[in-house]
């Protein structure tokens, strides 16, 4: 029973003997720094693509039915990026940022409720959403 007595207090006093003061006029810091060098980083993550692999929800030569497959996938999950891109016929909505296939997969079981002839596809993503997914 004495050691157990002994070692809180010692414990205790350890605890204080390295225990910081604080005062608040010295823990203020201030950091200086170049609007340039923020504005050069927002370029290149803006301009710099990973491969990695998206899921097409919608293909077809018209606008206007791209263009509601795309507002439907946004009403229903609101923290997912939709991107409509239209290569000459087609008007393709392709969702999501994934980094492996197997996220992908994950997401595309989930999706296919709403979006059934849904599918992966490979190709560029953006480097800002992947830890949004």
């Amino acid at each position: 029973m004495k050691k157990l007595i002994f070692v809180i207090i010692l414990i205790f006093s350890i605890q204080l003997l390295f225990s910081q003061q604080t005062d608040n006029t010295d823990s203020l810091i201030t950091i200086i720094k170049d609007s340039r060098i923020e504005k050069l980083n927002k370029t290149y993550k803006d301009s710099y693509k990973l491969k990695g692999y998206r899921i097409q929800i919608y293909s077809g030569n018209k606008k206007q039915p791209a263009n509601q497959a795309r507002s439907t996938f946004l009403k229903i999950y609101r923290k997912k990026k939709a991107h409509m891109k239209y290569e000459q016929p087609y008007y393709k909505v392709r969702v999501g940022d994934f980094k492996t296939k197997l996220e992908a997969l994950k997401f595309k079981k989930d999706l296919t409720k709403h979006f059934p002839n849904c599918f992966i596809v490979k190709g560029a993503i953006d480097i800002n959403e992947i830890n949004c997914n």
